[in-house]
C-alpha cells in the first residue's frame, strides 16, 4: 500500500481491547485502542514495543475479533504521573498480505519466472479395423425341448382369524403434585469491588459523558484500584439532580499504581475501566443527558 493511499484513511475514535506480542517475545501485553483505521491503530499501554519492531496484535471482541500483522510506526513512554497528560502507547502500522507473501520468498526469486517449454504432441495413429464376429450356433440343435412342468396341488384354504382380544382397561393418569416455585438466582457479585464517581459540576459530567463513556470507557480516580481484569461496580451521581445514581459494570483493562517508580505519592493513581453492556447503560443515561443539558442552556436567574 503507498504512502498516499495511508494517508488518506481515516483515523476513528474507537476503544477496543488488544493483546499484543512482540517478535520473538512469547509475552502476551495488554492494552485498548484510542483510535483505528483501515492501515493502522494507536495501541495506549504501558509497556510500548520500540519503533521498528515486529508485532502481533489480537483485538479482543465477542463477535468482530481478529488478529493482524504490524510494524511500530511510533512510540512513546510517559511517566506515571503525566499519563492522564500525555498517554504512553505506540502507533501500528499494518502489513498488507503483499508484504508478509514476500518475507516467505527468498532473495531474487520474488520477481523473476521461468517459463516452461511446450513439446509437440504426438500424433494419433487411427487403429485397424476390427474382424467381424463369427456366426453365433444353432441354439434349437444344442439343447433339447423344454420337459413340461408337473402340476401344482391346488392351494390349501386360508385359516380362520383369531377372535378378537378384549379391548385394554383404560389407565387412569395421576396428575404430579405442583412444582414448588424457583427462586430467583443470587446476583453476582464484582469481584473488584464497588466505586462511586462524583462530578463537580454539569460541564464535567457532560464532558466525561462525550469523551470517554460513549467510546466505551472511563477512568475512576482511586488510591486503590482493582487488578487487572476485575469486574467492578460504578455509581455514577449526576450533578444538580436530585435522581438514583447509575449503576455501571465495567472491567479493569488499565491500572495507575498509587505510587510511582521512584516511590512518591502519585496524584493520578486510579483504573481505566471498559464498559460493559453498552446499549443498556446509554439508555439509563440518556433522559440524565437531556435534562443536563436543558440547565446547561437555561439562562441564569436575575
Amino acid at each position: 500500500m503507498s504512502m498516499s493511499s495511508r494517508r488518506r484513511a481515516t483515523r476513528r475514535p474507537r476503544r477496543v481491547q488488544v493483546h499484543f506480542w512482540k517478535q520473538g517475545d512469547p509475552t502476551a501485553y495488554i492494552g485498548y485502542t484510542t483510535n483505528i483505521s483501515l492501515t493502522g491503530m494507536f495501541v495506549a499501554t504501558n509497556s510500548p514495543v520500540s519503533s521498528g519492531w515486529r508485532v502481533r496484535v489480537e483485538v479482543v471482541d465477542r463477535d468482530r475479533g481478529f488478529m493482524v500483522e504490524g510494524v511500530v510506526a511510533h512510540a512513546r513512554k510517559s511517566p506515571p504521573e503525566l499519563a492522564r497528560l500525555n498517554q504512553s502507547g505506540m502507533g501500528i502500522r499494518f502489513l498488507s498480505v503483499e508484504e508478509l507473501v514476500r518475507e516467505l520468498m527468498p532473495a531474487g526469486l520474488a520477481g523473476g519466472t521461468e517459463e516452461i517449454p511446450q513439446e509437440d504432441a504426438p500424433r494419433l495413429v487411427s487403429p485397424p479395423p476390427l474382424p467381424s464376429p463369427p456366426p453365433l450356433p444353432d441354439v434349437t440343435q444344442a439343447f433339447p425341448a423344454a420337459a413340461p412342468r408337473p402340476t401344482l396341488p391346488p392351494p390349501a384354504p386360508p385359516r380362520p382369524e383369531p377372535a378378537a382380544a378384549p379391548p385394554p382397561k383404560p389407565v387412569v393418569l395421576v396428575p404430579p403434585p405442583p412444582l414448588a416455585p424457583r427462586r430467583p438466582p443470587a446476583p453476582v457479585e464484582p469481584s473488584g469491588g464497588s466505586f462511586t464517581v462524583h462530578f463537580s459540576g454539569v460541564e464535567e459530567f457532560l464532558e466525561v459523558y462525550r469523551r470517554d463513556i460513549l467510546q466505551g470507557g472511563l477512568f475512576v480516580s482511586t488510591r486503590y484500584p482493582a487488578r487487572l481484569q476485575e469486574t467492578v461496580n460504578v455509581e455514577l451521581y449526576p450533578p444538580g439532580l436530585l435522581v438514583d445514581p447509575v449503576l455501571v459494570r465495567a472491567r479493569v483493562v488499565q491500572r495507575f499504581e498509587p505510587q510511582s517508580e521512584t516511590g512518591s505519592p502519585n496524584l493520578l493513581s486510579g483504573m481505566g475501566l471498559e464498559l460493559l453492556d453498552m446499549p443498556s447503560l446509554l439508555e439509563r443515561l440518556s433522559p440524565v443527558v437531556e435534562r443536563l443539558r436543558g440547565l446547561q442552556l437555561r439562562p441564569p436567574a436575575v
